[in-house]
């Protein structure tokens, strides 16, 4: 397994790995080659609460493309690594709907869930390339690309 989307993340080796799916992980791996190095770990530590996960989901014409479950530890260090479960994946459909199982299936699985995003393909895509990260936010939303549920108080800031 490529190690692009623990490098993202800056992980510790000995962060746990757990119901992979391959398909939805070679995706993230995709999308994550353009990366800069930190981005998403700046992201985890600014905006996923101590103690809980969270969630994204890019959707590729309402099919689940990848995703990605990050728990932290009470301290804000990511734990665990997980995707979406296939069967929630396959079921999803509409990406507001679908936002709203994987949330379930999340907090069923991994506690509270502090953040979700959902995205479409093309606006993960400018999201990762962008430079301005709340303007590319903003975009996908305006476009009707774009579902963040539940959504923490620090990126409703940084969105506003």
């Amino acid at each position: 397994m490529s190690d692009t989307t623990a490098d993202a993340l800056l992980l510790d080796p000995s962060v746990v790995r757990r119901n992979i799916d391959q398909a939805q992980w070679a995706n993230l791996v995709l999308l994550l080659a353009d990366a800069a190095r930190d981005d998403l770990a700046v992201a985890v530590r600014t905006f996923v609460s101590a103690g809980s996960s969270a969630v994204i989901g890019v959707f590729d014409d309402n099919f689940l493309w990848a995703s990605l479950v990050v728990s932290v530890d009470q301290d804000g260090a990511p734990e665990s690594l997980s995707t979406i479960d296939g069967s929630v994946a396959e079921a999803a459909g509409e990406m507001t709907k679908a936002a709203g199982e994987a949330v379930t299936w999340v907090q069923a699985h991994y506690g509270p869930c502090s953040l979700g995003l959902f995205v479409d393909k093309k606006h993960a895509e400018a999201l990762v390339r962008a430079s301005d990260k709340a303007a590319a936010v903003r975009t996908a939303s305006a476009a009707g690309g774009l579902v963040l549920s539940p959504v923490p108080p620090s990126l409703a800031i940084a969105l506003a």
